[in-house]
């Protein structure tokens, strides 16, 4: 099926709700951080934006708005000790298996198969929700991260972003890291909503939001998807955006949960 046009789709669903005019950020140049060694010498980190926190943590607010919450993972976190809290996208899958959005089991095969060097020791989970504060992302939270990862060692950080908005601001940090010399590449299941913010480096995967890497227990599905993703991190292109040429199967369409109009109008006047 031809992509969904996420941007068409939620504009004119909010408009005719009586939400003013969302002014979504559009960049026209990206960011490039060529990588100094191959891909299989390189420590790998991977930022999810799908509400997965550890059992042993407090969950994420499902609702979230302007929440720039961030957690560190574990590298070695088996997929039982995850639960997910987001109400902006379907997380059906995810909740059984968090390799489909989060796929840490994945990226520790590949790092045994020394397809590449390591696994950084903390994975990340955050920046979910709706994010309106972009300024703060950009100035202040992102370049946090940034450091956080160099501090780790790594060369390639993965970025997946679940929901729509979460495209955004997933890109957003990806430009971010990568002016900060660590190459990314994005994820992505919204190609307009990537192609407009223009992270570094993007795979698009024409799959439901929460089902990036595929349905649950697919591990064969998994692995290439995170395989073609990592390999783009070698190519020095920046802007790249890549259909990855993975197909559902069925026809599927945007599922969102109705927001409060009032409470919602009231955040997207503040943004930043």
């Amino acid at each position: 099926m031809e992509p969904i046009r996420y941007v068409e789709f939620l504009n004119r669903k909010y408009q005719s709700l009586g939400f003013p005019a969302y002014q979504w950020t559009v960049n026209e140049t990206a960011p490039l951080t060529p990588l100094a060694r191959p891909l299989s010498e390189c420590c790998v980190s991977m930022l999810t934006t799908c509400g997965a926190s550890t059992l042993d943590a407090p969950p994420f607010d499902p609702d979230a708005r302007n929440d720039l919450r961030l957690d560190a993972i574990a590298a070695d976190t088996p997929d039982d000790r995850f639960q997910v809290h987001d109400n902006y996208y379907d997380h059906t899958d995810v909740r059984r298996d968090i390799n489909c959005q989060f796929p840490l089991a994945r990226l520790r095969e590949l790092a045994a198969e020394r397809r590449i060097g390591r696994v950084a020791p903390r994975l990340w989970s955050g920046f979910m929700g709706r994010i309106y504060i972009r300024k703060a992302v950009t100035e202040n939270a992102a370049p946090a991260f940034a450091r956080q990862l160099r501090d780790d060692g790594v060369d390639v950080l993965v970025v997946v972003p679940a929901c729509p908005l979460d495209h955004q601001t997933a890109g957003l940090v990806a430009r971010v890291v990568e002016e900060c010399g660590i190459a990314t590449v994005s994820v992505s299941t919204g190609r307009d909503l990537s192609a407009q913010v223009k992270p570094p480096r993007t795979l698009f995967v024409n799959h439901p939001m929460g089902s990036a890497f595929g349905r649950p227990f697919d591990h064969a599905t998994q692995r290439r998807i995170l395989g073609d993703a990592l390999a783009l991190a070698t190519r020095n292109e920046a802007g790249l955006l890549v259909d990855g040429g993975y197909d559902w199967g069925v026809p599927f369409e945007p599922s969102f949960r109705e927001s409060n109009p009032e409470q919602q109008r009231a955040y997207q006047l503040r943004k930043a």
